[in-house]
């Protein structure tokens, strides 16, 4: 089981920054018995390479040269889908995810395709990912939009063993964590805030038991507090979701 986020710290690093790991899941339900990762049947994985990249940007770094070039407004609602989505996905590769983004009007109500990593699997689990830029709270109508959104999957992320990501710049809410302890899939949730310049940080992380069962059981969450400089004589600390494995840091991509 994997812990929330607000616990008791437990420092496992220097001064810079520190670690805090939490006790308990709020995601911690029943999963079926039948769905564990020694008797599943492993499908063919499929290859995000093979996803078709928009013809004007395929980057956060490319999108926002196309917008200079185009004079697109930053408040138009394209700018802001877009530019959150490319965000997330760069913000989630730090936690073991490659995901490409399929946005566009044809993308049945999916915005990034990938996989998802994990320590103690040999193969990633497949995911799809829907990204809400909202200004209020979101509610647990979006954790049903997610789940309907798998109906219009592409081939290669169809079956039981496919996880939703729902992001979103705010934390769950109590109907939010109720809606994904419920679901009938695996399902996470990610806080994902924008901190400007292309740079996002994720906030929170939770998942429910089925992606316990999928790979995820034994994987926890943490918070890396990490001191940074701000205006003479001011210090700052920003907080960001680690994953955790073994009482480690899991670091993916390194």
């Amino acid at each position: 089981m994997h812990s929330s986020l607000r616990a008791s710290p437990r420092r496992l690093f220097s001064s810079s920054y520190t670690v805090s790991v939490g006790r308990k899941s709020i995601a911690d339900i029943a999963a079926p018995a039948a769905l564990t990762t020694k008797n599943r049947r492993l499908p063919r994985q499929a290859s995000v390479a093979s996803l078709p990249p928009s013809s004007q940007h395929d980057s956060l770094e490319s999108f926002l040269a196309y917008a200079q070039d185009t004079k697109l407004s930053t408040s138009s609602t394209t700018y802001v889908g877009t530019y959150y989505e490319y965000l997330c996905a760069l913000s989630l590769r730090r936690l073991g995810f490659n995901l490409t983004r399929t946005g566009g009007r044809a993308d049945a109500g999916i915005d990034l395709l990938g996989s998802w990593q994990l320590p103690d699997s040999s193969h990633p689990l497949r995911c799809i990912v829907q990204c809400k830029k909202l200004k209020a709270k979101a509610g647990p109508n979006l954790v049903r939009e997610l789940e309907g959104a798998f109906a219009g999957t592409p081939a290669g992320w169809r079956g039981g063993d496919v996880v939703g990501v729902l992001c979103a710049g705010r934390e769950a809410t109590k109907g939010v964590r109720e809606a994904i302890r419920n679901a009938r899939r695996g399902l996470v949730w990610c806080q994902i805030e924008d901190m400007g310049e292309g740079v996002g940080r994720v906030r929170q992380m939770l998942w429910n038991q089925r992606v316990g069962a999928l790979g995820a059981e034994g994987v926890s969450v943490g918070v890396r507090h990490t001191l940074v400089a701000g205006d003479v004589g001011e210090r700052g600390c920003h907080d960001e979701v680690v994953l955790m494995w073994k009482g480690e840091v899991w670091k993916p991509n390194e």
